[in-house]
């Protein structure tokens, strides 16, 4: 689907050129989450609006509570789990239909797409170039591996229940006695008999494909969006992080190289002019850093603290699932459960590169030649010291930081209540 290197990449005169750039767009256009008017690239697309979106997620949360409500006491939790995590997935669908009511989503992406992406920033230096491109092949990849996998696994997500239902002979001329059909979300549907009519289950079936398939790039278009986002966001720090270990000592000023006598001379009025000029400018580019992340970090948060708690509440009901370990169990719940798993994993370990990278701020401060400068530079440098020393973090609603520590928590605490729901069951 992508390829690493591309002629119209190359030639590219803006972000929106780039050919993950539009899918991302494209993701976002079809649950209705791009901002059309700030950015006036595109236009909505026919039938993905989001109060209709919105509409199907509620619809498919309340008809999977009205299946369990009819039957909980007929069926074992081992059976019903699926409902009960369905249920939970069209929550946080439903949630993600709603993050571009809000106004601060928008001005997120419309301030990454015109100011925050690294293409605006290529041409400053060879490093700035070098790190573009890394990031640039970087996101083409990430991008076209999210693609293949919400496509195989809407794919398989739906295949398996129709091999269930085949093995079973429910595709015979007479179903077999005492046996209904199994879909992969299961609710009650008004005048429909979907499991014992084949037309029935035939429709819903259909309807089961469109909404695993919305389901699927809810998840996955708000993923690949935040993904992108701290992607570059790394590249600006490693950027930042380059340019004040490399900050030209007095000697490298006047044309010298780093390591000839006189590394340790003072800067002299002039040269400390333009070194204030340097640092006001890095000042002014971690500032921005921090600025976008704050707005990032308010317009991501409820959508990443509900995803959390899902991935928490989920976890457990599929290791349950899983914890008999017969053949039709695992044949159900094992691919979601490394699929969902796989997704927590994957979300904690990309946040995670920032407050990594993050982290190495502070000793590339202290390694510049501060103490070449004059008192009013060092008072910037201590100032930028003071404000690179917290780590730059996902931090949704202020409560908890996104990363690999959270995610080792949200792993450990499932199979706890693994363990104590086990005992019960």
């Amino acid at each position: 689907m992508f390829k690493v290197a591309n002629e119209n990449d190359i030639n590219a005169r803006h972000p929106m050129d780039l050919r993950y750039m539009k899918f991302v767009r494209l993701m976002l256009r079809m649950i209705d989450s791009w901002p059309h008017q700030q950015l006036r690239d595109s236009k909505p697309v026919r039938f993905r609006d989001s109060r209709f979106l919105f509409i199907e997620g509620a619809g498919v949360g309340i008809g999977g509570l009205f299946y369990v409500r009819s039957h909980y006491k007929v069926l074992p939790f081992l059976e019903i789990g699926q409902t009960y995590l369905t249920i939970f997935l069209s929550i946080v669908a439903t949630q993600r239909v709603t993050i571009a009511w809000f106004k601060s989503f928008r001005e997120v992406i419309t301030e990454f797409v015109l100011k925050i992406h690294l293409f605006y920033f290529r041409h400053k230096t060879k490093y700035t170039e070098n790190v573009y491109q890394r990031i640039n092949r970087l996101c083409s990849i990430f991008v076209a591996f999210v693609a293949v996998e919400v496509t195989i696994g809407v794919f398989l997500f739906n295949l398996m229940p129709f091999l269930n239902n085949y093995k079973k002979g429910m595709f015979n001329q007479e179903l077999p006695i005492g046996k209904v059909f199994e879909h992969s979300i299961n609710y009650s549907l008004p005048y429909v008999d979907c499991y014992t009519n084949l037309i029935g289950y035939i429709v819903m079936t259909l309807i089961n494909i469109i909404c695993s398939y919305d389901c699927g790039m809810f998840f996955s278009g708000v993923d690949v969006c935040i993904a992108v986002i701290v992607f570059h966001i790394w590249g600006h720090l490693k950027i930042l992080d380059h340019r004040l270990r490399t900050f030209p000592t007095p000697v490298q000023m006047r044309g010298h190289q780093s390591g000839d006598p006189g590394d340790d001379l003072m800067y002299t009025k002039e040269e400390n002019m333009k070194a204030a000029a340097m640092l006001k400018d890095i000042i002014e580019y971690h500032g921005m850093i921090m600025r976008f992340m704050t707005k990032t970090s308010e317009a991501f948060g409820p959508t990443l603290c509900l995803y959390y708690v899902f991935h928490q509440v989920s976890g457990c009901i599929l290791l349950l699932e899983c914890s008999s370990l017969d053949p039709e169990s695992l044949g159900r719940y094992a691919g979601l459960t490394v699929a969902l798993f796989q997704l927590l994993i994957q979300v904690s370990v990309i946040v995670e590169l920032l407050g990594t990278q993050s982290e190495t701020l502070k000793d590339a401060v202290y390694s510049m030649p501060w103490e070449c400068m004059d008192t009013s530079n060092r008072r910037a440098v201590l100032f930028l010291l003071h404000n690179v020393q917290e780590p730059i973090r996902l931090k949704p609603m202020g409560i908890v930081s996104i990363g690999v520590q959270t995610m080792a928590t949200i792993i450990k605490t499932s199979f706890s209540y693994f363990m104590l729901l086990r005992t019960f069951t």
